[in-house]
């Protein structure tokens, strides 16, 4: 026979509740998961955009005169050396730590060895002064049983205490065993290393001298003002269609995608991207023809780090004529800063970067004759004075 508990209205009123809180959690749990997917979907739709973009850059500059291959196949090996060095230096600061640690260990290690020496020579003299027959005479004397029964148990745990000692000796010279072969394996990393980067740096130094050598080929082979003012128009229309070819993909990019707050609000309130002397100022004239600059050159010391002005999505990341090695980043709401003539880009296109994270190194790249920085601001494709959005 069953028995059925009345219920009343108010726990059925609850129990519905609960029911349909339960099912809603679930549908809006299945609902966020969908759309986290679409949301992924879309953003290695716009990466692969960008990818598409930096193709056909690819393709336009392999049709590039020998003067500037040159300079640019120097700009990328000196690029890819520094990035090398730079991991170089990396592992180098992880392996001494690791052999300071290692060594700190044996110091203890050897610390505790003498400590547990010293309590085995402590139990030998007692053992000594009390003498080696003692534990044969309270036997072959028959004492007091009582007293022998005692002693014996003293004597055990003498015994005990005597092995126990003698085993963390041991422990510690296996432990100490083991931390010379790795101390040993660290050392010859460490050296191996160094030889390494030193390695790297005559690369390097080589790399410098064939870029000198290309600049130099490259400004003979542009021997008339005619020839430069033309060059540096095509510099500028390409970059000009670089950036609206960026637009109009980056028009796409998810609302999520973009920071939480307004590049335009942080007029004259950003970091100068490095330390640096301004030599060039936004609206100068250049040397030759009626063309003005369309960014700041900043000029400083090779191999500075340059850090992004604000967060952003790293959109593009490569060589270009008149530009050397270019970072462009998206910062949200058609804003876009440009780093160019760097030594080396720290970061790849699709890295989303954070304010004053370390992107790039200064350099020569693209012809410069000094190590500087050209900075750029962009506002749906046109240029913005920097100098009024930065605070010196």
């Amino acid at each position: 026979m069953r028995i059925f508990l009345p219920i009343s209205p108010k726990f059925s009123f609850f129990f519905i509740v609960l029911l349909f809180l339960l099912l809603f959690s679930s549908l809006s749990l299945f609902a966020d998961d969908k759309k986290v997917e679409e949301k992924m979907a879309e953003l290695a739709n716009i990466k692969q955009k960008i990818a598409s973009l930096q193709e056909e850059m690819h393709e336009r500059q392999s049709k590039l005169k020998k003067e500037d291959t040159v300079l640019k196949d120097v700009d990328l090996r000196i690029n890819a050396i520094n990035n090398k060095l730079r991991n170089l230096d990396i592992r180098k600061q992880d392996v001494n730590k690791e052999l300071s640690g290692l060594k700190e260990k044996r110091s203890a290690t050897l610390t505790g060895l003498e400590v547990e020496q010293l309590v085995l020579a402590q139990q030998l003299r007692s053992a000594y002064i009390s003498g080696h027959e003692e534990y044969i005479k309270l036997i072959m004397n028959q004492q007091d049983p009582a007293v022998v029964s005692r002693m014996l148990v003293y004597y055990r745990y003498l015994t005990e205490s005597r092995v126990r000692t003698i085993n963390k000796i041991n422990q510690h010279l296996e432990l100490l065993s083991s931390l010379e072969l790795s101390i040993m394996g660290r050392s010859d990393e460490l050296k191996n290393l160094i030889d390494l980067e030193r390695q790297r740096w005559q690369s390097l130094n080589i790399a410098y001298q064939e870029q000198k050598k290309a600049v130099n080929l490259l400004r003979g082979e542009l021997a008339s003002n005619e020839q430069q003012i033309q060059r540096m128009q095509n510099d500028e229309q390409e970059l000009l269609r670089l950036i609206e070819k960026l637009q109009e993909i980056l028009d796409e990019l998810l609302e999520e995608e973009k920071t939480t707050t307004s590049f335009r609000s942080l007029k004259g309130s950003l970091q100068m991207p490095v330390d640096a002397k301004v030599i060039v100022r936004f609206g100068s004239q250049r040397k030759i023809g009626n063309l003005r600059w369309k960014g700041v050159v900043l000029a400083g010391q090779l191999g500075s780090d340059i850090h992004a002005v604000y967060a952003g999505r790293v959109v593009y990341a490569d060589w270009m004529r008149g530009f050397g090695l270019l970072l462009i980043i998206d910062h949200g709401d058609s804003y876009l800063s440009l780093y160019g003539q760097n030594e080396s880009i720290l970061v790849e296109e699709g890295d989303w970067v954070g304010t004053g994270q370390t992107i790039a190194t200064m350099g020569k790249s693209g012809g410069s004759s000094s190590p500087s920085l050209y900075f750029e601001i962009r506002y749906k494709g046109k240029p913005q004075n920097p100098l009024l959005w930065t605070r010196r």
